[in-house]
Formats: structure tokens, sequence, C-alpha cells
């Protein structure tokens, strides 16, 4: 495992060099990177080779695959962009569909196509840096069957006035009426092994909710192992606004989750809520 000199020798209490360690017992310890897309900024195919870079070089050697998910982009998705990822990582996967379906269901068609021994879900321009990645990496490999990433207070007062009161309600609902353990499900950030890659799949919810539901699921099982990762924004993040919408169609799917908790009814064999 090589490490680049730039990065900390721990992140968030992880040491990222105990991946030495566990690289001899597992070598075939690999990693699928899933990474939802629409409609993204004017050049981020740059931002994402040069994350792909950095972290190929902190996983050596361990395999590493990047699973791009193209959920019905409209622009900035074309021949372009494709041409120039697939001559910098010949071994991506780019999974495209003309429709845009939501990103849960972007996530579960990226993990259909994981091969390797863990799985991590996280946004297309990293906002929580390689180091996150890595970090969940390293709780993978020493037991943990899912990683969840949880955004602490400075998250919060970096958010604008609306989405920091939509962020707060989310926290208490998923704690107060999901009885989650951990009340951030919707950290862009969860890792997990095979256990947690066929719960993954077996959610419903195609919207950003997915996560509420993930998390439900696995705090259902008593022989999960859920570990949370404390994660910050990487400076220069920017934070896009919900419209009307889309916060109605989701909070329907979040009293979809609620519902089959009340009522305990079987979840719907369907993607279409």
């Amino acid at each position: 495992m090589s490490v680049l000199s730039s990065d900390p020798l721990s992140f968030a209490g992880v040491p990222l060099l105990s991946v030495r360690l566990a690289d001899k017992s597992q070598p075939d310890a690999g990693v699928d990177i899933i990474l939802p897309c629409f409609n993204p900024p004017e050049g981020w195919e740059n931002g994402l080779i040069k994350h792909y870079r950095i972290l190929k070089q902190q996983l050596a050697p361990a395999p590493l695959q990047l699973i791009l998910v193209n959920d019905g982009s409209s622009r900035q998705f074309g021949s372009a962009q494709i041409k120039r990822l697939e001559t910098a990582i010949p071994s991506i996967v780019i999974v495209s569909y003309a429709l845009n379906r939501g990103k849960g269901y972007a996530i579960r068609e990226g993990v259909k196509r994981s091969r390797h021994r863990y799985q991590i879900c996280t946004d297309l321009d990293f906002p929580f840096g390689t180091e996150a990645v890595m970090a969940a990496y390293v709780k993978l490999q020493c037991g943990a069957d899912v990683v969840a990433g949880e955004r602490g207070d400075a998250y919060l007062q970096a958010l604008p006035s609306r989405r920091k009161m939509l962020t707060l309600l989310s926290r208490t609902m998923n704690r107060m009426v999901l009885r989650l353990h951990i009340s951030d499900a919707q950290a862009g950030l969860k890792g997990f092994n095979a256990r947690g890659r066929e719960l993954m799949l077996s959610t419903r919810v195609p919207g950003f909710l997915y996560d509420s539901e993930f998390m439900y699921k696995a705090s259902k099982d008593p022989g999960l192992q859920i570990q949370p990762l404390p994660i910050s924004c990487r400076p220069g993040i920017g934070f896009s606004s919900f419209s009307v919408c889309l916060l109605t169609r989701e909070f329907r799917n979040y009293l979809k989750i609620l519902q089959r908790e009340t009522k305990k009814t079987p979840w719907p064999t369907t993607t279409d809520y």
C-alpha cells in the first residue's frame, strides 16, 4: 500500500497505513467506487481523473474499479467526455440510460456491475476527498459490513438556511421516527461488503432517500456491523438547491419507508414510487 506524502497518516482516527497489514491477508480485496452523475458541471471529467489517480496510488496494489452511472443527463455528458475518460481510465465502467431515474436507482445500477470485495458509493466530485474513501476502505478491511459517513456541525454551519433546516429535520426524523443509530443517513459516502451489497440492491427508493431506506434496513439486522465515519467537505465544495417538486417527492418516499415500518408490509418489487 502506498500513500501520497501530501495525505495525513490518519483520517477521523482511522490509521490509513493499517491497510498495508490487511492487504497481506486479503490480496484480492479490491474496491468498486460507484459514482452517480446527473447534468454535471463543465470540466467535471478532469476532476474525476485527478481523484482516480490519487486513489489508485493510495490503494495499490489492491484493484480499483470506477463505475460511473449517467442518470439521464441532458448536458455535459457526451462523446467528448466519454472519450476523455476512457483514454485516461481504460478500465472505467460507464452505465448510461436516457431517462433521469433518481440517485437511488443510479446507485443500484452501479452496484449491479460491481465485482470486487468492497463497494464505496460517493458523489462525482468526491466532496469529502479521497482520504474519506480510504478511511471507509480501512474500516471495511477491519471487519465492518457497512460504513456510513457522518457530517458534523461544521457541515451544517456551511449550508444555506433552507437546506440547513431540511438537513436538521431529516436527521431528527431519522433518529426519532426511524430510530436510526446514524441520523445523518443522507451523507454522500457509503461503503459495504457482500452483505451490505445485497442489502443495497434490495432497496427500492429511486431518489435521494435511498440512503435512509438502506440505513433503516441495515439497522434491522442485528448481525450487521455498522461503523460510522466522521467526514467533512473539502474546501471549495458548493451546495445545490432542492426544488419544491423534488422535496415533495422525497417526502412521499419517506412516508413509504415509515409505512413499511408501522404496518410491517413488504417492500414493493418495482422501483417506481
